[in-house]
């Protein structure tokens, strides 16, 4: 992913999401319905690093669920950048129209998933 861009670090976070809302940016190209499946890669503050088979444009919207311990909060996403690498597109989202209420959960999210992270490594797994 693009690390010369980034403006916060970013953690690896593996998790399969179902995007259930692609807002094309392009008012020409035909939107397709059907929900994208999209593999987390990273995560930080200000967005995700996902892979998909479908090829996402520069200022299209993703909206789907994020989970915290049962707790899921509506997220949406721009799409910064997309490439075809290896049979499938890796992509940038930047996290946008954030609210008090989603930044403090999307604080919970990583402070989990860091702390069970670090559970593993110590049990050496």
């Amino acid at each position: 992913m693009e690390e010369n861009k980034r403006t916060r670090q970013r953690i690896d976070y593996k998790n399969h999401i179902l995007c259930y809302k692609h807002i094309i940016s392009n008012k020409e190209e035909i939107p397709d319905p059907a929900p994208i499946r999209v593999i987390v890669e990273d995560i930080s503050y200000s967005g995700l690093g996902v892979r998909c088979t479908r090829d996402l444009g520069a200022g299209d919207v993703l909206i789907f669920n994020l989970e915290n311990a049962g707790d899921k909060r509506e997220v949406m996403l721009e799409v910064m950048w997309c490439r075809y690498s290896g049979g499938e597109y890796e992509a940038g989202l930047k996290f946008i129209n954030l609210t008090k209420e989603i930044i403090f959960f999307l604080d919970g999210l990583i402070k989990n998933h860091l702390k069970q992270k670090k559970k593993l490594m110590d049990k050496g797994i």
